[in-house]
């Protein structure tokens, strides 16, 4: 009778020796423990914020609030999680920390576009917003939409760093010589009040809570301002979503599946509606960030 011959893998062979001796080997290649699977277990999210109203913010008891974080918390609390850790940075610094693994969320109501669709992974939308100007009062330059900036020989105008504005700006022919990027929307308004710029060009709701707080009398939310329009002629607006690691797909589908029950439950709303936001600024539970993605 021939013999058996039998081909054991350099792997079997590490097991059998494992089994003889009692000790355990695992597998070198064993897949590390996911974003979501930690967040469930810890019962804590670290969520980026870029620190500003209304969208992320640091209170004055040290715990992040805002219209993002609260759903975030809303989204997670019935996965266990009870704490949100916020980790402040510049708005353009977002993405690239939480592809270092600086935080698990970006919560700062960044706008889904297809250039940040490469680097990181959106739920679907939060929130649709339009966006505004503010400039002195009077408005002396007389613009009321990037177009009229961009058709203004020396109109200048003001925005934020990293932001969807300036993809809008450069979509609408404004040269950047005729562009001023600050840090932030308190850094815009100071640039607008010392005559860097003619007009500041941020989100609606933004530019809300900045002149609100600011209560300046020197400047003024541009009225009429005409929103940008898509190819079909409609008006454009932003859809910000959240922010996560590519890899992060488990976290997306968990995070989708809240959304659109607290959308249609009306939570969303009442979520959003203590920092601003109206009926207008709800998604519109269609377009998925996938469509958005693709725009």
């Amino acid at each position: 009778m021939p013999a058996l011959h039998f081909a054991l893998s350099r792997r079997h062979l590490m097991g059998l020796a494992a089994a003889a001796t009692g000790s355990l080997i695992l597998p070198s290649l064993a897949r590390a423990e996911s974003t979501m699977a930690r967040i469930m277990k810890d019962g804590v999210v670290r969520v980026g914020i870029a620190n500003e109203k209304p969208y992320g913010f640091v209170d004055t008891d040290g715990k992040a609030k805002g219209a993002i974080p609260d759903v975030i918390a809303a989204l997670l609390a019935p996965h266990g999680v009870k704490e949100l850790k916020a980790e402040i940075v510049e708005f353009n610094a977002l993405i690239p920390g939480i592809n270092a693994d600086r935080f698990d969320i970006i919560g700062a109501g960044m706008y889904i576009r297809p250039a940040r669709c490469e680097a990181v992974l959106f739920t679907n939308p939060v929130t649709r917003t339009g966006a505004g100007f503010a400039a002195l009062k009077g408005n002396p330059k007389g613009v009321k939409s990037i177009a009229d900036v961009a058709a203004h020989a020396d109109a200048i105008v003001g925005t934020q760093n990293g932001a969807a504005q300036v993809e809008d700006l450069a979509k609408a022919g404004v040269p950047n010589d005729r562009v001023v990027l600050f840090a932030n929307a308190t850094e815009a308004l100071a640039g607008l009040k010392a005559g860097r710029c003619d007009v500041i060009y941020f989100p609606a709701l933004e530019l809300n809570e900045l002149l609100k707080t600011a209560n300046d009398p020197s400047v003024e939310r541009v009225e009429g301002f005409v929103q940008i329009k898509a190819a079909n002629g409609e008006q454009e607006f932003g859809y910000a979503g959240l922010g996560l690691r590519k890899a992060d797909t488990d976290l997306k589908q968990a995070l989708d599946a809240g959304l659109a029950d607290l959308l249609k439950s009306g939570k969303l709303l009442e979520i959003i509606s203590q920092y601003g936001y109206g009926k207008d600024e709800l998604p519109d539970g269609v377009k998925t960030a996938e469509e958005i993605c693709k725009a």
